[in-house]
């Protein structure tokens, strides 16, 4: 999670979280704590000291633990500072605009006229959150605040250029969400469009390829291009534009509806799912799957619409007969639903990443396509798309015998997708050995259910979910 070489502050991270709970009246922060799951203690000694009733309670807390709280703590408490410092440490860690960049960055946009466009510019600079009330540290008035400064000099008298604005207002100490959280808003079409907007972005990649970001278009707003920075690296190439999922009998029967616009539809869409909403490359979170299934049904997106698309899956993975896939996908909502809720990642059975419409044996057993279908699938933030597979024996053997050649086609599939920038990870059936059946579902043991978990919490750390800590 933390920059190879680096310590992670736990100190720090104390700290910022005693003084989000501070912020708490005394009689507030011992049911605040015990809602949190820390000790529970008594009002009198919360009114002597808030933050040492905090501190007392998390000093012998571990790195993950401490994450995990904050990250309760964000999630129930209004408290940007904390927000910013989780990401400094989690999703910001590793890879980093240095302050030369950053510098570079703010000279760039003394070259455009007006620093926001059309917005004003104290919207703008509400992507920095300064503290307008901070001393100055320009004027020597006594009086003199930040807010008097720009106002002054910057409102009233252009005497500043937008890079000394942005550098007074942190733009160079700044948490590095902020930073990107600004050039998405000088590239915004609510402040510029057209030429001006494509031109300002185009100028600005040239300084962020140095240090491996992008501004990229990531969505439209009434046909304006939406920037948001993104790493260079990894993840798949190209936007995702269909998303065939979830078969339960037979291989969907599928069609174009509109060729021209690549719009597809299954003749009988009980066998699948297809999802026609935009993919972006910010990746695929239950919530918006469940949004979007509300919308196929007629209803609204509410707890009894998520529990009725989870069965519908769920459908999906028990007709894969595959102990392994159940217990990966049963445990991955059991356990990380209460953690993350809506923003969890959509984890998304049986889909398809080829589609032959010819069956097997109508090719006569010379398939064209190897590998048609995934068992499960993650759309992450970036472009990263993960792919779990469950070998069972059918992988690797031909009936009872080994069969080193279907091993070999499998292997070389991987690599296929390995090289258009997929993640791929492989379980063993073998490795699930205390999941049974039980009447028409699957009964998950305690050694599948920690496997799953491991996994997922793993692959969150290396691929924190959008908008959030890792849990665990």
């Amino acid at each position: 999670m933390n920059a190879p070489g680096k310590q992670l502050p736990l100190e720090t991270l104390r700290n910022a979280i005693a003084d989000a709970l501070w912020t708490l009246s005394a009689s507030d922060v011992p049911s605040a704590c015990a809602r949190l799951g820390l000790a529970e203690g008594t009002a009198e000694e919360a009114f002597q000291s808030k933050r040492k009733y905090v501190r007392t309670r998390i000093t012998s807390m571990s790195e993950s633990e401490l994450l995990s709280l904050a990250q309760a703590v964000i999630r129930e408490y209004d408290v940007p500072n904390l927000v910013d410092f989780v990401s400094e440490l989690t999703a910001h860690s590793e890879h980093r605009v240095t302050d030369l960049t950053r510098r570079a960055i703010l000279e760039a946009l003394d070259s455009v006229e007006e620093l926001f466009g059309s917005l004003s510019v104290m919207d703008g600079l509400g992507t920095l959150a300064p503290n307008w009330q901070q001393a100055s540290t320009y004027s020597p008035s006594f009086n003199a605040t930040l807010l008097t400064d720009v106002e002054q000099h910057y409102l009233r008298n252009r005497d500043f250029s937008h890079s000394q604005l942005l550098e007074l207002c942190g733009a160079l100490t700044c948490s590095q969400k902020r930073f990107f959280a600004l050039l998405e808003q000088v590239t915004n079409p609510l402040s510029r469009k057209g030429a001006e907007q494509v031109g300002l972005a185009t100028r600005l990649n040239e300084l962020l390829v140095a240090d491996g970001f992008e501004l990229t278009v990531t969505t439209h707003m009434s046909r304006h291009p939406v920037y948001s920075v993104r790493r260079l690296v990894g993840g798949v190439k190209g936007a995702a534009k269909n998303l065939i999922f979830a078969s339960v009998n037979a291989k969907p029967d599928l069609v174009f509806a509109d060729a021209i616009n690549n719009d597809i539809a299954i003749v009988n869409d009980s066998d699948a799912l297809i999802y026609d909403r935009l993919l972006p490359e910010t990746g695929l979170a239950w919530a918006e799957l469940t949004d979007w299934w509300a919308s196929r049904q007629g209803t609204d997106a509410n707890e009894p619409s998520d529990r009725q698309l989870f069965l519908r899956l769920r459908s999906a993975v028990l007709a894969a007969n595959s102990p392994g896939e159940y217990a990966l996908f049963q445990t991955y909502f059991k356990h990380f639903v209460p953690l993350l809720g809506r923003d969890l990642p959509a984890l998304i059975p049986q889909v398809y990443l080829h589609f032959d419409p010819k069956t097997t044996a109508q090719r006569n057993a010379d398939p064209v396509l190897v590998r048609q279908r995934m068992d499960l699938l993650l759309l992450l933030d970036h472009s990263t798309r993960i792919v779990v597979e469950v070998d069972g024996k059918h992988h690797y053997a031909e009936g009872t015998q080994a069969s080193p050649s279907r091993y070999g086609t499998m292997a070389a599939e991987d690599r296929k997708l390995r090289l258009q920038g997929y993640e791929v990870y492989r379980f063993g059936a073998a490795e699930f050995s205390d999941t049974h059946r039980a009447g028409h579902g699957w009964t998950v043991g305690p050694i599948s259910e920690a496997l799953a978990v491991d996994f997922f919490e793993r692959l969150f750390q290396r691929h924190p979910p959008r908008g959030s800590a890792p849990p665990g």
